[in-house]
């Protein structure tokens, strides 16, 4: 008698329960293998990062969608001390930062570009995170340290877009005389208010505040001051400073060609007459994109 051995392989079969179905609503298929635990966390994230268009709607569906996770990468802060406003702008491949910025005219109040920051370049500093803190506390206004779980490998470049300087886009102003707003560091010239005859003029101190229509914006603490009560259903818009700043990151990178910044690093930059600048041939990357682009896609590039 001839005893013959197989070896077989388990197959995983998920059993659809509640979370599965869950994810036929929200769009989100169940990873084979994936536990009950891992899969809320996701259908979870699709509420808290919302998925779109826009390159922060990419990081966050292509994330998710793979079952990757987003993380807290740096923390950035300002130690100036001073009564400027700073600005950080991280955006496609370099991060900026401002010890002084402003919407008002800058022959009043100019804008100070400190430093610029290449994080995408491999022969860059800060190609790497840690590199990338050593360049930050390098400058004289700024002060950079990594989370607790980053590695000091990673690619800077992983770092998703950001902004140090938000919009508050609609907020209904309280019905009292002296209203706190629910952003502090409120950058001057923001504030708009729905009211043009309550919030008619602004004047420069609390105590200026003596007839009909004027009001005192306290932008270091949040605070509206009006000599009228508000009326019910103000609203107001204004832009604040988030400060210290949490940069996130992704394992998944997301650039645009459309993007100044990212096409300096993808094509020569040749300089016009009128001292703009237009791409020119594309560097070795580049091509390597593009090629890519062109396998997945029969496009006619340039069109």
């Amino acid at each position: 008698m001839t005893t013959r051995t197989f070896n077989i392989a388990p197959d995983t079969k998920n059993i659809a329960n509640v979370f599965d179905y869950l994810g036929l609503l929200l769009g989100l298929s169940r990873i084979p293998g994936e536990t009950n635990a891992v899969y809320r966390r996701r259908l979870w994230d699709v509420y808290v990062r919302r998925a779109g268009a826009h390159e922060r709607g990419l990081v966050n569906g292509i994330t998710r969608e793979l079952g990757l996770e987003q993380y807290e990468a740096i923390t950035i802060d300002y130690v100036g001390y001073t009564i400027s406003t700073p600005r950080i702008i991280v955006r496609d491949v370099q991060i900026e930062f401002y010890s002084n910025w402003s919407l008002i005219d800058e022959t009043v109040n100019p804008n100070v570009l400190e430093a610029t920051i290449d994080t995408f370049s491999k022969d860059s500093s800060a190609y790497y995170i840690d590199g990338l803190i050593s360049e930050i506390n390098n400058t004289a206004s700024f002060v950079a340290s990594a989370a607790s779980s980053i590695e000091a490998n990673t690619l800077s470049a992983t770092i998703i877009n950001n902004d140090s300087c938000k919009w508050q886009e609609d907020e209904l102003v309280q019905l009292f005389k002296r209203s706190k707003l629910t952003y502090d560091s409120i950058i001057p010239g923001t504030i708009r208010l729905s009211d043009a005859e309550i919030f008619a003029t602004q004047v420069a101190t609390e105590e200026a505040v003596v007839a009909d229509g004027e009001f005192y914006v306290d932008y270091t603490n949040g605070y509206l001051i009006s000599y009228n009560t508000p009326r019910p259903n103000t609203r107001c818009r204004y832009m604040y400073n988030s400060l210290p700043l949490v940069l996130d990151a992704s394992p998944v990178i997301v650039h645009e060609f459309g993007s100044p910044f990212f096409r300096s690093k993808m094509f020569e930059q040749i300089l016009q007459a009128d001292g703009s600048y237009v791409d020119g041939l594309p560097y070795s990357e580049a091509v390597d994109y593009i090629n890519e682009l062109l396998q997945a896609e029969k496009m006619l590039w340039g069109s």
